[in-house]
């Protein structure tokens, strides 16, 4: 469900979405996205389409942004699920199934959405910028990955009045992942224990961080 960290790490997998954030006094909000945004917390509703732009999977939830590296993306509906990126380490919690994996963020996030969303760096280091223009009051950027290991093939974040609200992920299947975020907040404090993972004591938890 997540395209954002490609495949949702199987569901888990949108970060890393698509975006969403704040308009500043320039009028570049791309990069002053990356440049001056520091927290981010909003709603999100993500939807999933095929290459015939018919609706494979809805889902919705809360994103939390602590840069640098951490987030909380978590899923409410119609799964609950949880993805935190503490800094050090990627934990995937799903308590349907009672089973966290936890990985190396570094290896975990990679050229993901969430990962691109996570950092303050100039994405250009790692994505090609084109930049769209207007289109019915959305100014789009779209980002292309230099790697050939990315698991999407464009990412497209979408500005509504200097504000990121928008993310489209196309992946090498030709599915469109949609991420809206609503009730945003930014570069208001958020509490650190956000991002702190502490699992009941019956979840099996699968260790590639050893």
């Amino acid at each position: 469900m997540w395209g954002f960290l490609a495949g949702r790490f199987s569901r888990a997998g949108v970060f890393l979405v698509v975006l969403l954030f704040t308009g500043f006094a320039k009028a570049e909000p791309f990069t002053d996205f990356f440049s001056q945004t520091r927290t981010y917390r909003a709603e999100f509703i993500q939807t999933v389409l095929d290459e015939e732009m018919n609706v494979l999977e809805r889902s919705s939830g809360m994103f939390v942004l602590s840069r640098p590296g951490r987030f909380l993306w978590a899923y409410g509906e119609p799964i609950a699920q949880s993805i935190v990126a503490d800094g050090r380490r990627l934990w995937i919690y799903d308590p349907g199934l009672d089973q966290a994996i936890v990985r190396w963020q570094g290896k975990g996030l990679g050229d993901t959405p969430a990962g691109l969303l996570a950092n303050t760096e100039d994405p250009s280091a790692n994505y090609f910028v084109e930049r769209l223009g207007e289109q019915t009051g959305v100014d789009w950027v779209s980002l292309f990955p230099k790697s050939e290991d990315s698991p999407f093939s464009q990412i497209q974040l979408g500005f509504e009045q200097n504000v990121l609200r928008l993310v489209q992920m196309l992946d090498h299947m030709n599915q469109v992942t949609r991420v809206r975020f609503e009730n945003i907040r930014v570069n208001e404090a958020v509490d650190l224990s956000t991002f702190e993972v502490h699992l009941p004591p019956e979840v099996d938890v699968i260790r590639e961080d050893l």
